[in-house]
């Protein structure tokens, strides 16, 4: 068990529900907790496991918000120990039990929460990195009460595509997903590879319907995503203090698919690999030569591809 809910309800004893897997909140009778509050839509928020013992929170859509720690939730957000939901009158205090028993708890004292992480490896790692195309246009051109239920269902069903191919993911960051594949250090493994690039693939397909949702409505809009791929080494772990601990990837190869990536608007392509991904694929893919590129932040420019969506995967 890595997480629980301390549920502060009016009139009714504090109570506490353990995390395990998909957990739904809203009117509905089918959700997990049923709110029965007017304000409340039938299917409101979910908080969804993802990575290691980690759980984000999405907004179905709600008539009214959800709010985490006083600020409305438009994109996934990733919970910490000792963070509040509240949707109407319940609050949800979300506990890190996993956190806690590391000694990382929300009320740690300044000392414990600088002590140096531990746990670290080094891993064969491929990385993928989706970004929202002009994401603060959309925010801003969308009208309020119909941003939540967009976002939220791309980013639900954009975890859900990565997750099918053997993906975890890593975090979002504002409008990206990071998803990361690990693999064996011993010999190249086609896996790291075809999971990512299926990914992307299939993502960039459910990118095309959703643009036809939101022009349908806003013929001015449109709805398009970059996806930057990536594989070598990372160091693999609990990052961070204490307090704040996070099991993430960390290292050139993650920092070389965010910089793989940006190259897609540059380059007009929806999807940008690394010459290693290209080499560990193995057939089944339509790459297209984009030359050698220069990247940010790195002394050595990288030979890099872009892959057709037609391609069969």
């Amino acid at each position: 068990m890595a997480a629980e809910l301390l549920i502060t309800l009016p009139g009714q004893p504090e109570s506490k529900v353990v995390l395990q897997g998909a957990f739904t909140l809203g009117r509905g009778s089918g959700n997990n907790l049923v709110l029965s509050d007017v304000r409340v839509s039938r299917s409101h928020a979910l908080l969804r496991p993802f990575g290691r013992g980690k759980y984000y929170l999405l907004d179905m859509g709600s008539g009214n918000g959800t709010f985490l720690n006083g600020r409305l939730v438009t994109n996934p957000v990733e919970l910490k120990d000792g963070d509040a939901v509240v949707i109407a009158d319940c609050t949800l205090k979300y506990i890190d039990l996993a956190q806690r028993a590391a000694g990382g708890g929300a009320a740690e004292t300044d000392t414990n929460s600088m002590e140096t992480a531990i746990r670290v490896s080094k891993e064969a790692i491929s990385v993928l990195v989706v970004d929202i195309r002009n994401f603060t246009g959309l925010t801003e051109a969308i009208p309020a009460k119909e941003l939540p239920a967009f976002i939220g269902s791309w980013f639900r069903d954009a975890s859900a595509t990565i997750e099918s191919h053997g993906g975890v993911i890593d975090k979002f960051i504002g409008d990206a997903v990071m998803a990361y594949w690990l693999g064996s250090a011993e010999a190249v493994d086609a896996r790291l590879a075809r999971g990512p690039l299926d990914s992307a693939l299939e993502l960039v397909e459910m990118a095309r319907l959703y643009h036809g949702q939101i022009s349908a409505r806003h013929p001015e809009l449109s709805f398009a995503i970059g996806c930057g791929i990536h594989m070598g080494e990372a160091m693999f772990g609990s990052m961070g203090g204490a307090a704040r601990r996070e099991f993430t990837a960390i290292g050139d190869c993650v920092n070389a698919a965010f910089r793989i990536e940006s190259l897609c608007k540059e380059l007009k392509r929806p999807i940008m690999v690394s010459d290693e991904i290209k080499a560990a694929a193995g057939a089944g893919y339509d790459f297209e030569d984009m030359g050698v590129q220069k990247l940010k932040g790195k002394a050595v420019d990288v030979q890099v591809y872009s892959v057709r969506p037609s391609a069969p995967a």
